[in-house]
């Protein structure tokens, strides 16, 4: 029986598809829904350090642009959890998506870990990383990948 669930969103179309499966399961299992969406910061070699440090103006605009649209993808999932009858606890984080997630499974104490997967290659992988793999494994919870 799962209690706590956590769902991590993306803005994708499979994200959309992960936080209905987890709406599903929390409905039918009356736990408490969380969700989350951590900003890549990391993908963005503006938002990290290096040797020649970008101008404070397009990091800021930069991230101020990362922090509206977590909000936007926040607020959707928000709506949809509305639709299926729910209320939801959105957290929002910035760095490594899958550290970030596992993170907050582990804190939050969550029972079940909901995540997208995109299906991509292994060449894919390799130059772009797998949230969904990263999350299977390093998370302390039962782990469901929803596929593209």
């Amino acid at each position: 029986m799962f209690k706590t669930i956590l769902a991590a969103v993306d803005g994708s179309e499979i994200s959309h598809r992960a936080l209905e499966e987890a709406l599903a399961i929390a409905r039918a299992m009356q736990a408490s829904m969380h969700v989350v969406h951590v900003i890549p910061t990391g993908a963005y070699p503006v938002l990290t350090p290096n040797e020649i440090e970008p101008p404070d103006i397009a990091r800021q605009a930069l991230l101020d642009s990362l922090e509206r649209e977590a909000d936007r993808i926040l607020a959707d999932a928000e709506r949809q959890a509305a639709a299926a009858g729910l209320r939801i606890t959105v957290h929002k984080h910035r760095g490594h998506p899958g550290a970030g997630i596992t993170a907050l499974a582990q804190e939050l104490g969550a029972d079940l870990t909901v995540v997208g997967s995109h299906g991509r290659g292994r060449i894919d992988r390799f130059f772009l990383g797998s949230v969904s793999s990263y999350v299977v494994d390093h998370a302390s919870s039962t782990v469901m990948i929803v596929r593209g």
